[in-house]
């Protein structure tokens, strides 16, 4: 008896054990199963890092000149970005690479005022301690005096490899996240536009378009533009008018990637702002209300032709190399969302006011 009964204990000793072992196993697969599914589902893994790229505590944000943000400059590393703040050239390359191409895309259309149609008015984003009279600025106009011989206007790409949304007009493969290095879909195909319209309307223009300023480190993109643009302005001394042509980039932390546009003559249009850079950031550039004085004046033309065209003037304690020029200015023309249609129809609009509006200064 006593026999049986030790065999029976051993019997059911093991079984405990196996079954311990069944849940143990079984708690494991279920576990990998999970983990398996979790890294299969994009957009549980895209919300995750979009939520961690918009945390603004999280976010290691540099002025494009490499200079850490001073206190009290105001910018995105204080606050929270905002659907209309958000902009490559704010961000490092480690929080770019966090921007998924395939999101989904809405329209959005930021006013540049608060006036009427009838009578616009200049307005600035202002993210500086600075506090310009625009009346004044406006006013006294552009420091600006365009010699007939020789180009007038540089047009530049910082960010060279910016490109928009693929459509199937225009369709390309992305080397990166809304950016390709074939120029013929990225923002050197706005750069072309512009040329293409101010050579029509008799304005010289050069077109820097050698390499690429942003591949394949975007850390360092404008003191490597620094240098080309020093280049050709000692090579044409002529020129008195540079444009530093980017794209925007526009996206939420729940996964919605927007651009900007606008309906002109019955055509979508990508809205353009124009970004004015200052000495807040600690580098040299004591003619930056000049450069504003420009910028002001391209806008009051563009608003009384092209009410809802332009975003506010967006003036930024980094100096995006505009020290260059006493009429210096970075042009964002879409956002990545955008299609390269709406950007190129948007530059040539541009192109159209610009040219209208150096003429008056030509000798």
């Amino acid at each position: 008896m006593a026999k049986s009964r030790r065999a029976y204990e051993t019997s059911r000793t093991k079984f405990r054990l196996q079954l311990i072992l069944f849940a143990a196993f079984l708690i494991f697969f279920i576990f990998i199963f999970t983990a398996h599914r979790s890294s299969d589902d994009p957009s549980a893994d895209q919300n995750a890092r979009l939520k961690a790229m918009f945390d603004a505590s999280s976010l290691d944000l540099e002025t494009p000149d490499g200079l850490p943000r001073p206190p009290g400059a105001g910018g995105e590393a204080e606050d929270a970005p905002t659907i209309d703040d958000i902009s490559e050239s704010t961000v490092t390359a480690n929080d770019l690479k966090l921007m998924l191409s395939r999101l989904p895309i809405a329209d959005i259309t930021i006013k540049a005022d608060e006036s009427s149609e009838n009578a616009p008015s200049v307005t600035i984003k202002n993210e500086t301690k600075y506090k310009p009279d625009l009346a004044a600025l406006l006013k006294a106009g552009p420091s600006l005096s365009l010699s007939g011989d020789g180009p007038q206007v540089l047009i530049y790409h910082t960010h060279t490899s910016e490109a928009y949304t693929p459509t199937g007009e225009n369709s390309y493969t992305p080397d990166d996240n809304d950016r390709t290095l074939d120029k013929r879909y990225n923002v050197v195909r706005v750069g072309q536009e512009i040329e293409r319209v101010l050579k029509e309307k008799g304005i010289g223009v050069v077109h820097y378009t050698d390499g690429y300023f942003d591949y394949p480190s975007y850390t360092g993109s404008y003191n490597r533009s620094l240098e080309a643009v020093n280049q050709m302005l000692k090579k044409y001394p002529s020129v008195k008018v540079v444009i530093d042509v980017h794209r925007d980039a526009m996206i939420t932390s729940a996964g919605v990637k927007y651009k900007t546009v606008t309906t002109i003559n019955g055509k979508e249009a990508a809205q353009l702002m124009l970004v004015c850079g200052t000495d807040a950031g600690g580098l040299p550039h004591k003619d930056w209300s000049k450069n504003l004085a420009f910028n002001a004046t391209l806008q009051q033309t563009l608003l009384s032709k092209y009410p809802s065209l332009m975003r506010p003037i967006n003036l930024r304690a980094a100096r995006f190399n505009q020290h260059v020029s006493t009429c210096a200015t970075l042009l964002e023309v879409g956002t990545c969302g955008n299609t390269l249609e709406e950007a190129i129809y948007a530059a040539s609009l541009f192109a159209d006011t610009l040219g209208d509006t150096l003429k008056k200064y030509q000798k």
